[in-house]
């Protein structure tokens, strides 16, 4: 099966990226209590993808969905998944005024759909372009407790945006960052003091495997690299 699952701790899995689409790694905890993903995927196929894989292992679909940022190829699926969802106020202020825009011109969810080959091939054979905010808004750092396992919620300095989340799971020493460590979209400038405030959070979790959105996993002295 394309696409399936790859276990990285006794807790963690992830479904991996896909360039071609866009899409980026999603994350999955599960624990005796509650199972959680990281990201929503960029449309309902994405997620029709990862369910499929979760059930091909006997996995539970998700009680919640944690998003990381507001970009639409980690928060466009939220309409189509299982459970609620959970993210930044900052993140459902874009995804508000994405809506709000697609509301008023009909003819701005037709240009994003035409904007990137890999959101054509996203939204191919008319996979519905639908927006939502999150179920609920996260205020502050929170600890999720899934049952036999805990999941760190922290917010973070990125170049990237403003609402990065950071989930990070103590017992796997696992850390999603989404895309983080990238420079601003869509002109890449590269913010050193938000880079450098970012390395130092980093550097402060117990860390052996960091995941990214659309790259590959990291050891924590390789992501380190990574930012200056």
């Amino acid at each position: 099966m394309k696409n399936r699952l790859q276990k990285i701790g006794t807790h963690t899995w992830i479904f991996p990226l896909e360039s071609a689409k866009d899409r980026p790694n999603l994350g999955y905890v599960l624990g005796k209590e509650t199972a959680l993903a990281i990201d929503a995927g960029h449309s309902s196929s994405h997620v029709e993808d990862f369910y499929r894989a979760l059930e091909a292992e006997g996995l539970p679909l998700p009680d919640l969905t944690v998003i990381t940022h507001w970009h639409w190829d980690h928060t466009f699926g939220m309409h189509a998944v299982h459970g609620k969802t959970l993210a930044r106020p900052e993140t459902n202020q874009q995804l508000l005024e994405i809506q709000k825009k697609m509301a008023g011109n009909p003819g701005y969810g037709k240009k994003f759909l035409r904007s990137d080959p890999c959101i054509i091939r996203e939204y191919a054979g008319g996979v519905p372009l639908i927006v939502v905010p999150a179920d609920e808004e996260l205020t502050g750092d929170r600890t999720l407790d899934l049952g036999d396992v805990a999941v760190e919620l922290h917010y973070a300095e990125s170049p990237h945006t403003d609402d990065a989340l950071l989930v990070y799971v103590p017992d796997d020493k696992v850390l999603f960052v989404g895309d983080a460590q990238l420079g601003e979209f869509p002109t890449w400038f590269m913010n050193p003091d938000k880079s450098a405030a970012l390395k130092r959070q980093v550097m402060s979790y117990d860390v052996r495997t960091v995941i990214d959105g659309h790259w590959r996993s990291y050891t924590k002295a390789e992501y380190l690299e990574e930012l200056y």
